[in-house]
């Protein structure tokens, strides 16, 4: 049976590829030991495609892949340590922490730490990245947090109100409070509460330091780097100017790992290595609806259903790539599908592997439709 699921899996993938157009493409699936499901035990890394599309240079599955918001639950998992170490409380107002985070309508004062975590303060999004310009040193963040761009704005609406907005400003703001509390640099604590105690070898905030110091897309890609890339005018596969990184936007975007990386983080969530069962079932618990799709918001983690599982997951996307992450407690499995193309659908892509799995492990006599907790 694992035959048969490699080969749909892989001919599935590469009609993606096809039929999306996009230059490369990985997935990385995990099935559980404990998994009801058929395929128990089984794991399935694939790259098909280029990792740079002007070279032909193939995909592998080790290569690095910037991740963008995939870095936002590390972010969630950080705040949540601090509390239970009594730094700080999810019910805090950000200001009590971070005196200098201001806004132009004087409201900063009423958003909590909560709030961050939900995208429900009522911030706006980040306007400028700035990665054609990137900062590296370590006040960056702290400079982008009291920049006119953060001070001049004001809230769309109340953060009691509970109403999701997504917002990377609002992450930037956290990864600024993590700083403030933990006494070491956003990206320190991330690799002190994440990284290193889970194994996570390949994973950094810090992409220039794979260069030692460059963020020359040739010096990248001979790092192992997948290259970004986007569609022209003409719907051409071009590569971008600029690798997307600038030391700013850390906590909402800067995180590069590989799918064996991002395997490690699903299995410290499916098998309870971070958390309790019962703090899980507060993290992932719905706080607000987001409207665009029917999907919940919970603690950094998005919420949704299909085929009647529950899944618990994030997207990333920016300049040059897109991931998709979704973890299914249910089935002990998580699925992970990277590309490095801006306009890359992974989200549906993810959806149809998830799919694709639940028909291999149906009875010959079930409906495929069938599925549940």
């Amino acid at each position: 049976m694992e035959a048969k699921a490699r080969e749909a899996l892989r001919k599935a993938m590469e009609e993606a590829l096809f039929y999306q157009d996009l230059p490369g493409l990985a997935a990385g699936i995990v099935i559980g030991e404990r998994s009801p499901h058929p395929l128990a035990g089984f794991r399935f890394e694939e790259a098909v495609g280029h990792k740079d599309f002007s070279t032909k240079e193939a995909l592998e599955t080790g290569s690095v892949f910037h991740v963008a918001s995939l870095v936002k639950p590390m972010v969630g998992a950080v705040i949540l340590r601090l509390e239970e170490a009594g730094k700080l409380s999810r019910r805090d107002r950000v200001t009590e922490h971070l005196p200098w985070f201001q806004t132009a309508d004087g409201r900063s004062s009423e958003i909590r730490v909560e709030h961050l975590l939900t995208h429900t303060a009522g911030l706006g999004d980040v306007e400028d990245y700035g990665w054609d310009r990137p900062e590296t040193d370590e006040g960056a963040l702290r400079r982008y947090v009291k920049s006119p761009e953060v001070r001049g704005s004001s809230l769309l609406w109340g953060p009691e109100e509970g109403r999701f907005r997504y917002s990377d400003r609002g992450y930037e703001v956290l990864g600024d409070l993590i700083a403030a509390v933990s006494g070491l640099s956003f990206e320190e604590c991330v690799r002190q509460y994440i990284f290193e105690p889970l194994g996570m070898n390949d994973s950094t905030l810090l992409t220039y330091e794979r260069t030692g110091g460059s963020l020359d897309l040739d010096l990248l890609s001979r790092a192992g780097l997948a290259m970004p890339h986007r569609k022209d005018a003409g719907k051409h596969i071009v590569k971008e100017e600029h690798y997307p990184y600038n030391r700013a936007h850390g906590p909402s975007s800067t995180l590069t790992t590989t799918l064996a990386d991002l395997a490690v983080w699903a299995r410290a969530h499916l098998e309870n290595q971070l958390f309790s069962p019962a703090q899980y079932q507060e993290i992932w618990a719905p706080l607000a609806l987001v409207p665009n799709n029917g999907e919940h918001i919970g603690l950094s983690w998005f919420i949704r259903e299909q085929r009647g599982y529950t899944l618990y997951g994030h997207e990333g996307r920016d300049d040059g790539f897109r991931a998709s992450f979704w973890l299914c407690p249910a089935l002990d499995l998580h699925i992970a599908v990277l590309s490095n193309l801006s306009e890359a659908p992974v989200k549906k892509i993810n959806k149809a592997l998830f799919d694709l799995l639940l028909e291999l492990g149906a009875p010959s006599d079930a409906p495929s439709s069938s599925g549940g907790e």
